[in-house]
């Protein structure tokens, strides 16, 4: 499992990635050879978002990419996703890893390294750290030291995310972590595949 969680990982977002255009996109993410997908909707209540989830976990099954709903535990269960993201004020591990004992499990830690290990140890599948940069799409979150990334490389044994800000002037600072999270460089200021180039090429 955990070789699958590596390189670029593109969220969603509900207002660069809308429901009525969000399944093309996604498909040019997939096309553009992104091989993690986070579905992230604030808005829409379960029962609303369900069936396009199902339609967005399937795309990522045929492209061979790894499909991950971010906080909705119950609606990652229903439609057979990959894994879940949750946050401090989701759903606990605990909880989660019984819900879904197979799928990926990824938990946001922030700055806290003892989060991530204990997240670790309650059996979370990667841990993010962030925001890395300001983000544009969070602007509340507060950038972290970036050396928590080489620090939790040496003390944490499943895959390292970073998230919050990141685009292609500034990856390559973030590049050692396993999987690197961007929402607004894939959809800006070009076309998606253009951007993801952008960012693939930045990271060599």
């Amino acid at each position: 499992m955990q070789n699958k969680l590596k390189g670029l990982y593109v969220l969603t977002d509900d207002k660069l990635t809308p429901l009525s255009t969000i399944t093309s996109q996604v498909k040019e993410l997939l096309e553009s050879q992104v091989k993690v997908i986070q579905f992230r909707d604030k808005i829409h209540s379960d029962s609303q978002i369900a069936p396009i989830a199902q339609e967005l976990q399937n795309l990522c099954t045929e492209f061979k990419a790894t499909f991950i709903i971010n906080d909705r535990v119950d609606l990652a269960k229903k439609i057979g996703a990959d894994g879940v993201h949750i946050g401090m004020d989701d759903t606990s591990l605990t909880k989660a890893r019984k819900l879904l004992p197979n799928a990926i499990i990824g938990v946001s830690c922030y700055g806290d390294l003892n989060r991530a290990k204990e997240a670790q140890k309650l059996g979370a599948s990667y841990v993010a750290f962030g925001a890395c940069f300001s983000s544009s799409t969070k602007p509340q979150a507060k950038p972290i030291s970036l050396e928590i990334i080489k620090k939790a490389k040496e003390e944490i044994s499943i895959p390292i995310c970073v998230i919050g800000g990141i685009n292609k002037k500034n990856i390559h600072l973030v590049k050692d972590a396993d999987l690197i999270s961007v929402v607004s460089a894939a959809y800006k200021p070009d076309t998606i595949a253009k951007n993801i180039s952008s960012l693939q090429r930045a990271l060599l």
